[in-house]
């Protein structure tokens, strides 16, 4: 096999091939003790990243993976019993892939897949939507994927928060509350009651889906949110002019070159997105100097400074009431935004493996940057279970992650690109827009009132 060859089976094992590992039946496990939580009617509230949605896509490779899922199976020894709106490949929208190595280029599998069990006589155990807010589970029964998963044409007018309590449930787990910061973040706008919720009315939205929930008697586990200025979607690209055969920055006279923005080179404190890959393909925000067209990057391609601080601020604001809320429901806390954090910081590994947010090398982000690989979500799931364990009294075993590694993943993850530092990619525009439009992100957001931001950018 020729040495590019190896490297884009690599990467396919990498960011895709994880997915298939537990998709052989697995043998019935022995029943755990689950202390005072009960499994019996388990359901799961969330948004894409409880629904399994992997590389930009809701599909059965990612689905079957879902951390809520791998906790049912943990917790109950049973593989079946646990329903979700499968859909068969190539997904919806069609999941990303690598379609070639020069330059290594991520796009959609043509098509979509359909789902597999929409005829289902009761609603899903896994009632998350792709794209979903918080407020979407408290009043939003169809449009987008909201029709896949809630069925409005066989369960009436009804939310996920509604399904959920009149299924008498037993146990529930939340995990909301990403998309309200998430479009902020990826579309490269912050603005406020727009692409990013107010605190205020996340607090309000927040007590009463705990209440309701409360309400039926159900054992819960809540969710933190993670720091999304940490995920490969945001903190992949630097902000300086890249080779376009390795993705390194080109130095002159040994200094980076920075990229161009509205308002002139881009400063220390702005982040480029995964999306501006493609701007800089067509050689946009690179000086003509340097073969690059000299037009600057859309404000959209990347986030200044003030902008990643209110993000933060705000996650910061959404995981103290998260906190507070659990408390006060004697809730189990699963703690994901601590879980991103160790990884940034190199301390999530097994096998030998360290796992990392970086992209396409790091082993916990798929290819769309912002969902994470299937080992990724065993590692959330494995959150959970650590939480519930404590909080009710259980022994419910950890996902064991030997599965996931196997092959040319059982490596570091630094060596999968066989010695390149940083590999040279492109995000494609066809990708961008098919998972912008699976969770509802407008790609173009406009200031209230306004043409949109004005350029921005430039030194600090």
């Amino acid at each position: 096999m020729h040495k590019e060859e190896m490297t884009m089976h690599r990467l396919k094992t990498l960011g895709g091939a994880l997915a298939l590992a537990l998709l052989v039946p697995a043998a019935v496990l022995a029943q755990p003790s689950t202390g005072s939580a009960n499994f019996t009617r388990y359901y799961a509230i969330g948004d894409s990243l409880t629904a399994g949605f992997i590389s930009g896509s809701l599909v059965v490779s990612g689905q079957r993976t879902s951390y809520p899922a791998l906790l049912h199976r943990q917790a109950t020894g049973l593989t079946t019993g646990f329903e979700q709106p499968l859909v068969a490949d190539p997904g919806i929208p069609g999941v990303l892939e690598l379609r070639s190595l020069s330059p290594l280029t991520v796009a959609p599998k043509d098509g979509q897949g359909n789902p597999t069990n929409l005829t289902l006589p009761r609603p899903y155990n896994n009632l998350a939507v792709p794209g979903a807010r918080l407020r979407d589970t408290l009043v939003t029964f169809s449009g987008g994927l909201h029709d896949l998963v809630l069925r409005p044409t066989g369960f009436g007018r009804t939310t996920a928060l509604q399904q959920a309590v009149a299924s008498n449930p037993t146990f529930v787990t939340i995990w909301i509350g990403n998309n309200d910061v998430l479009a902020a973040a990826t579309s490269g706008v912050v603005i406020e009651g727009v692409t990013i919720t107010p605190a205020a009315q996340f607090e309000a939205d927040f007590r009463s889906l705990a209440a309701t929930i409360a309400s039926t008697n159900a054992k819960m586990a809540i969710a933190t949110i993670p720091d999304v200025t940490t995920i490969a979607y945001v903190n992949t690209l630097t902000r300086f002019v890249p080779n376009p055969a390795t993705g390194a920055p080109v130095l002159i006279n040994g200094q980076p070159v920075p990229l161009i923005g509205p308002n002139g080179p881009l400063g220390p404190s702005d982040r480029v997105l995964l999306s501006a890959s493609a701007e800089l393909a067509r050689g946009n925000g690179i000086p003509a100097a340097l073969g690059g067209s000299g037009k600057p990057l859309p404000d959209t391609a990347f986030l200044t400074g003030d902008e990643l601080a209110t993000i933060s601020s705000r996650v910061n604001a959404y995981n103290n009431i998260i906190r507070t809320v659990a408390g006060e429901r004697g809730a189990a806390l699963a703690d994901t935004n601590a879980l991103l954090t160790r990884a940034a910081q190199g301390k999530v590994g097994v096998g030998g493996m360290t796992f990392s947010p970086a992209y396409l090398t790091g082993g916990i982000f798929s290819y769309d940057g912002v969902h994470p690989t299937s080992i990724g979500y065993a590692f959330v799931a494995n959150t959970f279970i650590d939480a519930i364990n404590e909080k009710f009294g259980a022994d419910i075993p950890p996902v064991n992650l030997t599965p996931f590694l196997f092959g040319s993943a059982a490596k570091t993850a630094d060596d999968v690109l066989a010695g390149s530092e940083t590999p040279a990619f492109v995000f494609t525009d066809e990708a961008k827009l098919s998972l912008f439009q699976a969770l509802r992100i407008d790609p173009n957001p406009k200031r209230p009132g306004k043409g949109g931001k004005g350029g921005k950018g430039g030194r600090k």
